[in-house]
């Protein structure tokens, strides 16, 4: 007997004995009513809850808020993209696309957001209920995601952040590749072809928007990688024929490719370029990379190309001399001094690296190099041709070439990131304190009315009598009251719930080492887990080499991820024991 035939939890026994008590055959509709009610009063009253905090509107952030905002009404115009320039392709163009299709749809931004995320938790939490066979691991796990504190976080979820639609993707598509890969195996592949075709479908068009909506999205493929491997472990025996097992693997890939090609190749129609993001193009990073790896004279933090790096790569470059105006200019400076506020870092004498990306496209915008893509791009590969010839001539001023935007290494940034991971674990686990507030909106009401009509609203007001932030919506005391209510509950939850899970987890897969036996419920618990693992090591590694990246904008993707392995390795321990007690009390034969 296998963990997927277990015996029931504690729970359901408890409704078993509640339905022979009553000897009535109507008592299973009875309890499945409940079930499916409570389900639904979770999910309207988290609608309800978060109804209360409108969208705080940032116009002045051009390179996120604004620009989603701005490409979803082009493209709701019929523009695609609009007119090109530096920022026509610096970010993905996923969520504006969810954008259009809310606001043709007509529901206010963050309900819909919230919709789709609680729709993910619900899939997620079913899934846990069928393995486990008990309706509480459903309840549990969908009530502790329907009220995150991320839900309400102002820095997390108010603003039109693509994060408020990456979080539902990120959930969705690590639970689509449960279902199809660890769960409910057929006898033969074909047969689990005709059961789960329709799952696998979906995985591919999920996983194509989820690729089109930020630039890491790398983290999750060690998670992917896990359950891929476990069905071919577990279906090794059944693997031929071939054919099967191909169209198997290769369902979810085409939706994925197809999303993604459609996208690169709109953008070649309007634009003469095969691409989704900038940030993935090797002409850009070729650039980035020429000029990160020229010497500096002395180390600074999050500096990639300070002073002295900028001297040498004017001499090498005739195409670097054309920026040169730029970033020994008001230009330079601006983006100083935008980094260096942001980042609250002094002395800060330098373009910092998490805003040098954007002074650099500014600044090839500025030399007139931006005026069509395909000219952009010649740009960026004659800049990095010209400095990667100049390096190669005189090594000792420069590193091995590069093709990326990691910085070079050092061999400080290996205790620097366990360091900085540790801290940004420890920020996921408190849910950042589990704020509960709104903001104010910010920017000229004429750009503020286009957010409103885009987004379908409601706004945070952009001013108020006293010049506070609300504390509140107006009208809405009851519902952020119960938030407030639920935040610290949440927080607690995470804070002692998360470690402990991550330790029973750790025990669980020794049991299982020593035993030669992997169970679903483990191999869920440790996709779960490397989802965790991963997202806090990359922060921790931006954190400690490029950007300040320890908040909970950038943790919002794994907190719903990392709230699940609670229940799931609960309640996947649980039914280990009961199992094991089912095992030994069974009659030897």
């Amino acid at each position: 007997m296998n963990l997927l035939e277990a015996p029931v939890a504690r729970c359901d026994d408890y409704m078993m004995t509640i339905r022979a008590a009553a000897g009535g055959s109507r008592t299973p509709a009875v309890v499945a009513a409940a079930y499916h009610g409570a389900l639904g009063l979770i999910f309207l009253v988290s609608m309800w809850v978060r109804s209360a905090f409108p969208i705080v509107a940032l116009a002045p952030a051009v390179h996120d808020d604004a620009l989603f905002v701005w490409l979803a009404d082009q493209i709701g115009k019929g523009n695609w993209l609009g007119e090109y320039n530096n920022l026509t392709h610096a970010k993905g163009i996923g969520y504006s696309l969810f954008l259009v299709a809310n606001d043709f749809i007509g529901s206010p931004l963050k309900l819909a957001e919230h919709a789709l995320y609680l729709g993910a938790a619900l899939y997620l939490a079913l899934l846990l209920g069928g393995l486990y066979r008990t309706r509480w691991a459903s309840l549990a796990t969908f009530a502790l995601l329907a009220f995150i504190p991320i839900a309400w976080h102002p820095g997390a979820s108010a603003r039109v952040m693509r994060e408020g639609l990456y979080i539902t993707l990120s959930l969705l598509l690590l639970a689509l590749a449960i279902r199809c890969f660890v769960l409910s195996k057929s006898a033969s592949i074909a047969g689990e072809l005709r059961e789960k075709w329709l799952p696998l479908l979906l995985m591919g068009l999920v996983a194509g928007l989820y690729w089109l909506t930020r630039e890491e999205g790398v983290w999750l493929l060690p998670s992917l990688a896990i359950t891929v491997s476990y069905w071919f472990w577990s279906r090794r025996l059944v693997l031929r024929p071939w054919r099967a097992t191909l169209q198997f693997l290769a369902l979810p890939l085409l939706p994925a490719l197809l999303v993604i090609g459609t996208v690169n190749a709109l953008n070649y129609h309007w634009y003469g370029v095969f691409r989704n993001n900038d940030f993935r193009s090797a002409d850009f990073l070729s650039a980035y990379g020429a000029l990160s790896r020229i010497r500096h004279d002395q180390w600074q933090r999050y500096v990639v190309f300070p002073e002295d790096a900028r001297e040498r790569a004017y001499r090498f470059s005739p195409a670097a001399r054309e920026l040169q105006p730029s970033f020994e200019g008001r230009l330079g400076e601006a983006w100083r001094q935008v980094g260096c506020g942001q980042s609250d870092i002094t002395p800060c004498p330098e373009i910092l690296s998490g805003w040098f990306m954007w002074a650099l496209r500014d600044a090839v915008a500025a030399a007139g190099h931006y005026r069509s893509a395909t000219e952009a791009s010649a740009f960026y590969t004659r800049l990095a041709s010209e400095i990667n010839a100049a390096c190669d001539q005189q090594p000792k001023e420069c590193s091995r070439e590069r093709r990326t935007q990691v910085p070079p290494w050092r061999s400080h940034y290996l205790p620097d990131t366990a360091r900085a991971s540790w801290e940004v674990f420890q920020t996921l686990i408190t849910m950042d304190g589990a704020p509960v507030k709104v903001g104010l909106s910010v920017g000229h009401p004429r750009i503020l009315n286009e957010f409103a009509r885009i987004t379908n609203g409601p706004l945070a007001p952009a001013v108020r009598a006293d010049g506070f932030a609300n504390d509140v919506a107006p009208g809405a005391l009851s519902r952020t009251g119960i938030a407030r209510k639920l935040a610290p509950v949440e927080r607690v939850v995470a804070t002692v719930g998360i470690p402990l899970a991550l330790l029973a987890l750790l025990v669980w897969s020794v049991i299982a080492v020593r035993q030669r036996r992997l169970d679903p419920g483990l191999v869920i618990g440790l996709v779960l887990a490397a989802a965790v693992a991963t997202r806090v090591v990359l922060l921790g590694f931006l954190e400690a080499t490029s950007i300040p990246s320890n908040n909970m904008l950038y943790l919002s993707p794994v907190a719903p991820i990392a709230l699940a392995l609670v229940p799931a390795v609960l309640f996947g321990i649980v039914a280990l024991f009961r199992n094991r007690e089912s095992r030994q009390a069974a009659p030897s034969g």
